[in-house]
């Protein structure tokens, strides 16, 4: 608890950081360096395991156990970290990168070939732009495709096989917080009717034109629905925060269970875009999960909690426990 601007996100977002390297309020993590300085440093403990993250303008730098050079990869498994926050509902309404990430974050802790078909995916895909833009000849061009579409092929198994654990959670988890059925429809990156190596080769010339690939798993989207009907732009501010926190608790407790260990929870300013009875909704389903809780709030007042959390007053960013 602590009053506006006293560090209750900035400590959430210092866990999430340890977590995953990057902040839950921006894709950008310079943005979390102070002013005039070059470089931020976090810094602590999962289990006995010290942890390490630097921010600069040249990228991360990971450090776990002491060892430096440690990927992102490394740190999203040895702290497997979620949040809900104010701005969460954007997840609905925003770009399909967020809800990409979000996805594949589950995929990777649940799918256990998901990484390496993933990099492989990514590196063909790197190479493949890089092709169009230096105007490649088309020997080269089909090389990659080759590589691009058999790693597309197993990348979108994965997430449909993930889909389908997850979808029966996030359905009944929507249902109690919106009153309404709540589903998911998954869109892969290409037509369902279509041969990916066939649309590389066939569309090369728009793809030199533009100067990346148009079509394949790094352009998959997921789309929420409520009672059946799109909620990009129908849904309430309320509902697209409950529509997201669903996909966030279902995923959590799918992975909690697939990894046999809590997971972290972050939660920002629950109340925000709710009324009283949504609010324990959430609050209800955020308490049922499987998840190492943090909560940050101006007040404790008006949060329905079914257990006495251990609380702490946050000023100038420190935290100090209250009796």
């Amino acid at each position: 608890m602590g009053g506006n601007g006293a560090g209750k996100t900035s400590l959430l977002e210092a866990i999430h950081v340890l977590g995953l390297g990057r902040s839950f309020r921006a894709s950008d993590g310079r943005v979390l360096i102070k002013s005039g300085a070059d470089t931020a440093t976090l810094s602590g403990s999962v289990g006995s395991t010290v942890v390490g993250v630097g921010l600069a303008a040249g990228g991360l730098e990971i450090r776990i156990g002491g060892q430096y050079g440690s990927t992102a990869a490394e740190l999203a498994d040895l702290l497997p970290v979620q949040a809900i926050h104010a701005e969460i509902g954007g997840l609905v309404q925003g770009p399909p990168e967020a809800r990409r990430r979000l996805l594949d974050w589950g995929v990777f802790h649940v799918e256990h070939r998901f990484l390496a078909d993933w990099r492989k995916y990514r590196r063909a895909l790197v190479q493949r732009n890089t092709a169009l833009r230096g105007g490649a000849a088309d020997d080269l061009l089909a090389a990659w495709e080759a590589e691009l579409a058999g790693a597309a092929i197993a990348l979108d198994q994965a997430r449909r096989s993930y889909l389908e654990k997850l979808k029966p959670a996030f359905e009944s988890i929507g249902a109690r917080l919106l009153d309404e059925r709540a589903s998911l429809r998954y869109s892969r990156g290409w037509p369902a009717d279509a041969d990916l190596g066939t649309l590389l080769r066939e569309g090369r010339d728009k793809d030199r034109n533009g100067g990346y690939t148009r079509s394949g798993p790094h352009r998959a989207d997921l789309q929420f629905e409520i009672a059946e009907e799109k909620s990009r732009w129908r849904a309430s501010k309320g509902q697209q925060k409950l529509l997201a926190s669903a996909v966030v608790l279902a995923q959590l407790d799918l992975v909690a269970q697939h990894r046999d260990r809590d997971i972290a929870l972050l939660v920002d300013e629950p109340a925000a875009d709710l009324d009283p009875a949504r609010l324990s909704a959430l609050m209800a389903e955020i308490e049922r999960s499987r998840a190492q809780l943090f909560i940050a709030a101006i007040t404790a007042e008006g949060l329905p909690l079914g257990q006495a959390p251990r609380r702490f007053h946050v000023e100038h960013g420190q935290a100090k426990a209250l009796l």
